[in-house]
């Protein structure tokens, strides 16, 4: 296959034209095509174009710019560069426009980038002001040099149209004089001042908004002669009922449930040995002393110990009617009458003697002495979980009795119940370990299950109870200021639905605080200081007005009544 006779180069967007020229001159081939990008800036300038062209004509270079933007097809036609819009496509010098004295003047002042040579900015006005007033008539076809970009043969550029009349010239000095006349408006100019003005007035609204709607306020403080009442109220709860039986006070509740589950894990400590359990023989001694008695058997299941390792007989031994010999003063000596065959108590190497003559002594007879010997025992140490490992697992759970709290408070809320916290409480832990004591296991593994209760009941059935209950201790011209609901404490009894609630309350003069804010919006400091002094119960009334500019009261959301409590109890109680 033949190699590509053209050179193809892509054009970055920030390139200079003394980068792109530097490019071309750069390319082994004599058929360089310029790939343009979108919206390629440095291409917008006739300068730049015929600096390109005259360049790469010196080099023997053919240039074709590779590009589908209409805008450089009229500079690249005045300076006689090809153009085509793909790089399969047909290449063509496109019609060049008419250029006046004043694009040539603007040239001029055209900066082209920082890296030109000395005496090339000269060269570039020269260019510019090459043929001025000959349009190029210059165009791909079959009078004009052939480009081919892919390599297909045979085939010509199609001519282009003829370039535009040189009329246009005489007419464009006229012309510019006309439009140095005409003085067009400053658009942007006004498009600022418009939108300016249009910030100003929303600012303006929104001032007037924060002024005259969100900043006023009004706070309000009432002293009254008020009291506090202690108010104690047992109660029952009941999940079966739907209403409340204030007479009994029994109100209906419900209960939610969640069971949790906890592990702990830890590492098995104890071992065990189950190699084999080593066995052999004894020969059993007994000595009898002044008696004249033969010594008692030895029954079957007795230990026998050699260096603290235990066996145990597996026959009954016997001992011969006559001593075997005299031993020291007047003990005689008597022999067992067979051997005694004993195996080892656990399995394990360690039970083996060194020999048969290896001594053994029998507990609980000390007139009986053995010799003999064991052999056959083997080690096989496994890893086993002891009864500490599954305590220590148990220590080492964590129970997150808040965790439990919290749910089941979300639980309660959700169906518009309120939770008491005091009922809350956790069932007796079922424990359970993975592996009992003597397991062969590496680990235990301890699970706790625990199930925990919340009591709740709708708010407004306690706070009936509770109101009931305060104005029985106080005389019907008194209301209640504050029942202390919010900061009451409840004690459980010893069933979890027996509870009562215990509250600090406030009474005194009947003030309704959400009727008195409607009342005294839009009135001066001195009206309303008048209007709440009418009720024979206040003492005194201050009344506070911000910013300082505000002179009546606000909207009802934006006034503050404070009742003062009693003067045993001097924290404000706000409305």
């Amino acid at each position: 296959m033949a190699s590509d006779p053209k050179d193809t180069i892509y054009i970055d967007p920030e390139d200079e034209i003394t980068t792109v020229i530097d490019k071309v001159l750069d390319s082994p081939k004599k058929l360089v095509a310029l790939v343009l990008p979108s919206r390629a800036t440095v291409f917008q300038s006739i300068v730049n174009m015929k600096l390109l062209k005259r360049k790469s004509s010196e080099a023997g270079k053919d240039i074709v710019l590779v590009t589908n933007e209409s805008s450089l097809r009229p500079l690249a036609g005045n300076v006689g560069l090809h153009v085509a819009k793909t790089l399969s496509s047909k290449p063509e010098i496109p019609v060049a426009p008419v250029i006046t004295n004043a694009m040539v003047e603007a040239a001029e002042d055209e900066k082209i980038g920082e890296d030109l040579e000395p005496g090339e900015e000269d060269a570039l006005r020269d260019i510019g002001k090459e043929e001025i007033s000959k349009p190029s008539t210059k165009a791909a076809g079959p009078d004009s040099d052939t480009i081919e970009l892919d390599n297909t043969e045979g085939e010509e550029t199609k001519p282009t149209d003829t370039a535009m009349p040189a009329v246009a010239l005489a007419s464009d000095k006229k012309t510019d004089k006309r439009s140095k006349k005409l003085k067009v408006p400053d658009f942007e100019r006004f498009r600022v001042i418009a939108i300016l003005g249009g910030l100003i007035i929303v600012v303006l609204i929104i001032l007037w908004i924060l002024m005259f709607k969100v900043w006023p306020h009004a706070t309000v403080s009432i002293k009254t002669d008020a009291q506090n009442v202690n108010a104690t109220v047992p109660f029952t709860l009941d999940p079966s009922t739907n209403s409340l039986n204030q007479a009994e006070a029994v109100v209906p509740a419900k209960l939610a449930q969640e069971t949790k589950t906890y592990t702990a894990t830890v590492n098995s400590t104890g071992s065990q040995n189950n190699g084999q359990t080593a066995t052999g023989s004894v020969s059993m001694t007994a000595e009898e002393c002044g008696t004249g008695v033969a010594p008692s058997n030895v029954p079957a299941g007795s230990e026998v110990v050699q260096n603290n390792e235990a066996y145990i007989t597996q026959a009954e031994t016997a001992f011969n009617n006559l001593p075997n010999g005299r031993a020291s003063g007047n003990c005689l000596t008597y022999l067992a009458t067979s051997s005694t065959s004993i195996t080892a108590q656990n399995p394990g190497a360690a039970y083996n003697t060194a020999n048969n003559n290896t001594s053994f002594s029998v507990p609980g007879r000390s007139d009986v002495s053995a010799s003999g010997g064991v052999s056959g025992g083997t080690d096989d140490i496994v890893t086993i979980v002891a009864q500490q490992d599954i305590t220590n697992a148990e220590n080492k759970i964590s129970t997150d009795t808040s965790g439990a709290k919290s749910d089941l408070t979300s639980d309660l809320t959700q169906d518009n119940f309120y939770p008491i916290d005091a009922t809350f409480a956790g069932g007796t832990p079922t424990v359970s370990p993975n592996a009992s004591a003597g397991t062969a296991a590496s680990s235990v593994t301890v699970t706790e299950t625990v199930k925990y209760t919340l009591y709740g009941v709708i708010k407004q059935d306690l706070v009936t109870l509770l109101n009931s209950n305060i104005l029985s201790q106080v005389g019907k011209n008194q209301n209640i200021l504050n029942n202390g609901f919010n900061s009451a404490s409840y004690t459980v009894g010893t069933s979890p639905t027996d509870v009562t609630i215990i509250s600090n309350a406030i009474v005194g003069p009947n003030i309704n605080a959400t009727t008195l804010k409607s009342e005294i919006k839009g009135l001066k400091a001195g009206a309303i200081e008048s209007l709440i002094k009418t009720n024979s119960n206040v003492s005194s009334v201050s009344v506070s007005l911000s910013p300082f500019y505000v002179s009546t009261a606000p909207s009802p959301s934006h006034i503050t009544i404070n009742i003062a409590k009693p003067t045993n109890n001097p924290s404000n109680a706000s409305q």
